[in-house]
């Protein structure tokens, strides 16, 4: 039998010994077949490449009022009944106070197979090599430094429950993130991921112009002093879109359990027309038709008009809320770390100014945000560290550290920035800003033009891909050095 015959026969044993065990309540069992690659190029040639094979299923059970998530590569009958009485017993440890509340009526049956025309395992290394080297090559900015890492993925997976939904879906997810630290500038990261495939590397010399154009710029800059206190600062598209995968992460409805976001429900966090919708789109780096849950993705309204109206859930924080899931349960790239609550696609409304009329009166003007720190160390831990897959455990862990006045303060580094001086730009700086929601309300200009940036967020070490379009924003925040 084929690797993914294979894969369907584990995927149905360990729903049934799952099934026949009197103390799960729900589960969802998946499998996958995944076809990977890897390709690393610095500046001095193709340093690795290689491709693999995994296969393998995971499953995520409650019982005893909580959930956890096994994933194993061992598809014997004893390897399926160890990794089922692992995640059986393992919820039970949890003294969980709170129980989880699972849909065990709602049914989704359905098939997808992806947004790719060409698949990525259509083209052979030795082609994927050629491409990635040729992009860097062209390269006209001197560069001291340079790292791509080129990743693709082509899986098979399918999902069964316990309530007897059955998903299949394919996904050709393919990456590239850059690294070049230009001779006489800083250094610049991009990030550019999609669902479309053998695409992506088509498209990687125009990728590859608009990282050479961004470091020349920013490379023959004059230089100023870091910027402090209150200023006025432009956001860029992708800057932008930066700043709203932070809030959208504060949005889902496990951060608010654990106390750490700043919004609430019905908030009117600024008088701007600011709209922010989560969704799919076709062949987008973060697109899925189904989540972990077995359930369609469907987009929903988070902000609207300046005023909170949704979080994200999963099953179990939607019954708390008396909400509807809409498919946010993420599956982690690689699927050896549980899924997560998290946006798909941010879908962040345009506004009607000009770059000029943004750029007027501004100090700042930032291009791209390194990455993010959040101040308080509880928050920052509990993000990085280790989380079972139980998201009303959430108030557990809150009501034992009580209030977190940092929470939900964020510094983001200036990566990319400018002065501005009579609406032009200047020298370049650096800088972090101070991130907090009171900075939302003063938003005064919303741009016209939008970009979409990509990225892989970490979560309670889940590691999973999203993608943002936004337009420019200008608002008062304040900077330190």
């Amino acid at each position: 039998m084929n690797e993914r015959g294979d894969v369907v026969d584990a995927v149905d044993e360990l729903l049934t010994i799952l099934e026949s065990d009197n103390r799960v309540s729900f589960a969802e069992v998946g499998g996958i077949t995944r076809n990977a690659t890897e390709i690393v190029v610095t500046e001095t040639g193709v340093r690795s490449d290689s491709e693999w094979t995994t296969t393998g299923v995971w499953c995520r059970v409650f019982a005893d009022g909580s959930a956890a998530y096994r994933f194993t590569s061992d598809l014997s009958s004893d390897g399926l009944s160890e990794a089922a009485n692992r995640a059986t017993t393992g919820g039970g440890q949890l003294a969980q106070s709170a129980p989880e509340r699972i849909d065990i009526e709602s049914s989704h049956r359905g098939v997808h197979d992806g947004w790719a025309r060409e698949s990525v395992t259509d083209r052979s290394l030795s082609e994927k090599r050629v491409s990635v080297e040729a992009a860097l090559d062209a390269v006209e900015t001197p560069l001291d430094r340079a790292r791509v890492t080129y990743a693709d993925e082509h899986v098979d997976h399918s999902v069964g429950t316990t309530a007897d939904s059955v998903v299949r879906t394919t996904v050709d997810r393919a990456s590239v993130d850059a690294t070049v630290a230009p001779i006489d500038g800083p250094k610049l990261r991009r990030h550019h991921g999609s669902t479309r495939g053998a695409a992506l590397l088509d498209r990687l010399p125009t990728l590859f112009a608009e990282i050479d154009c961004d470091a020349s710029t920013i490379a023959n800059a004059a230089t100023a002093n870091p910027p402090s206190g209150p200023m006025t600062v432009v956001l860029s598209p992708s800057a932008t879109g930066q700043l709203c995968h932070e809030i959208g992460g504060y949005l889902a409805a496990d951060v608010a359990a654990f106390g750490f976001s700043p919004f609430e429900l019905g908030d009117q966090v600024t008088d701007a027309p600011l709209t922010i919708d989560d969704g799919v789109r076709a062949g987008s780096w973060a697109a899925t038709a189904y989540d972990a849950e077995a359930r369609p993705t469907t987009p929903v309204r988070l902000v609207n008009r300046g005023r909170v109206e949704s979080y994200l859930h999963d099953t179990t924080t939607a019954a708390e809320a008396e909400e509807i899931p809409t498919g946010n349960v993420i599956p982690a790239i690689g699927f050896e770390q549980a899924p997560r609550i998290h946006h798909r696609h941010l879908n962040v409304h345009a506004g009607t100014a000009t770059r000029d009329e943004l750029l007027a009166d501004a100090d700042v003007y930032v291009r791209r945000f390194g990455p993010s720190f959040y101040r308080d160390e509880f928050e920052r831990t509990q993000r990085s560290g280790a989380m079972p897959p139980s998201s009303l455990y959430a108030h557990d862990v809150a009501e034992r550290m009580g209030d977190r006045p940092d929470a939900g303060t964020v510094e983001l580094p200036i990566a990319e920035g400018f002065l501005v001086k009579d609406g032009d730009l200047g020298p370049a700086v650096d800088s972090t800003v101070v991130w907090t929601a009171d900075a939302l309300d003063t938003i005064d200009s919303i741009g016209e033009t939008r970009s979409t940036v990509t990225g892989v967020a970490s979560k309670h070490k889940s590691r999973l891909p999203y993608a943002v379009t936004a337009p420019s924003i200008r608002l008062d925040v304040r900077c330190e050095n």
